[in-house]
């Protein structure tokens, strides 16, 4: 089964990919990505990517639910990321994905949500 939470430790907490690695292992060449309705497509995504990680320190992803039926796919998760400054941020995020025959995401679609300081 496809996850979200592999897909961005890969992403944002993996130093042995590149981030065209990990893109190839989790999304489609086609796949394209709807963040509060503002839409973008591969490129545009892994230029995002590329610039967190420059600046992020660690990752830890809190999963609160997860399905997949077919090739349709939802999940919310709790994201907390630590800057290289020392700065944590934390967002939930409500999402509806597609799946690709071939098992990785061809298109998702997500309400992010930022959450107080802890």
């Amino acid at each position: 089964m496809p996850s979200i939470s592999a897909a961005l430790h890969d992403l944002l907490g993996s130093q042995e990919l590149t981030v065209e690695q990990a893109l190839t292992r989790h999304f489609t060449d086609d796949y394209r990505q709807s963040t509060n309705g503002d839409w973008t497509d591969r490129a545009a995504f892994a230029q995002q990517v590329t610039q967190l990680r420059g600046f992020l320190e660690r990752i830890d992803i809190e999963v609160k639910s997860e399905l997949t039926e077919g090739s349709s796919y939802a999940e919310r998760h709790i994201i907390t990321v630590t800057q290289r400054d020392g700065g944590v941020g934390a967002q939930e995020v409500f999402l509806f994905g597609r799946i690709a025959a071939d098992g990785r995401f061809a298109s998702l679609e997500e309400l992010t949500r930022q959450l107080p300081a802890a």
